[in-house]
């Protein structure tokens, strides 16, 4: 991707219930009302077949989910008129060491050298009912549905826009599962959707030759 990668946290119906009593409490004492989102700076991305760097003593978990790449200067857009706005779709890896809080940026999880794995740009005719595929070393691991987002495509979109210029070449990841998969040195790690080009990353331990 040529512009700003940003991520959206807390956009799967499994993560609000997971965090719901914690954001009832000290220090958010209310669940947040807008999209929750952060940016995967330019030493995280990584393109297709390239290896994502396991840093030596950490646990590190796949986030395989969908990026929506932005075609045309966005800002407060209706969700009835994003796809005009689009250049397409792609699908990519939200690598993240496990989160403990979303009270404050979590740079040290998310923001490490390639931690965001992105694929080519495709086209999809909808995104509602997509069902995203991570198999580990050829093997199935985790499936779930875009039909379980908070915000669909187009409303986080929207959302986002309502609050920021979204540029051409930007790309917003939609969020992932609380569940995540573990991933080791050596594993092989694809991400799969019908309609588009897959994702394959090797893990390697941090400062091995890939």
């Amino acid at each position: 991707m040529k512009g700003t990668v940003f991520s959206v946290a807390l956009n799967h119906r499994s993560q609000i219930d997971a965090w719901d009593q914690a954001f009832h409490e000290p220090p958010y004492n209310t669940p947040p009302k807008t999209p929750v989102w952060f940016i995967k700076p330019r030493n995280t991305h990584l393109a297709n077949g390239g290896a994502i760097p396991f840093p030596a003593g950490e646990k590190v978990q796949s986030g395989a989910t969908l990026a929506v790449v932005i075609g045309a200067i966005a800002r407060k857009v209706p969700a009835e008129r994003v796809a005009d706005y689009l250049a397409g779709y792609a699908l990519a890896n939200d690598v993240s060491l496990p989160e403990s809080s979303f009270y404050r940026p979590a740079i040290k999880a998310k923001c490490r050298d390639g931690f965001c794995p992105l694929g080519d740009i495709g086209q999809l005719s909808a995104t509602g009912k997509l069902e995203i595929v991570t198999e580990i070393n050829g093997v199935e691991r985790d499936r779930w549905s875009t039909a379980d987002l908070v915000r669909s495509v187009p409303e986080l979109i929207a959302a986002i826009s309502d609050f920021i210029t979204l540029q051409p070449g930007d790309a917003v990841l939609i969020g992932t599962p609380q569940q995540r998969v573990d991933l080791n040195p050596g594993d092989e790690v694809t991400v799969r959707a019908a309609g588009l080009p897959t994702l394959t990353n090797r893990v390697t331990q941090a400062g091995a030759l890939s």
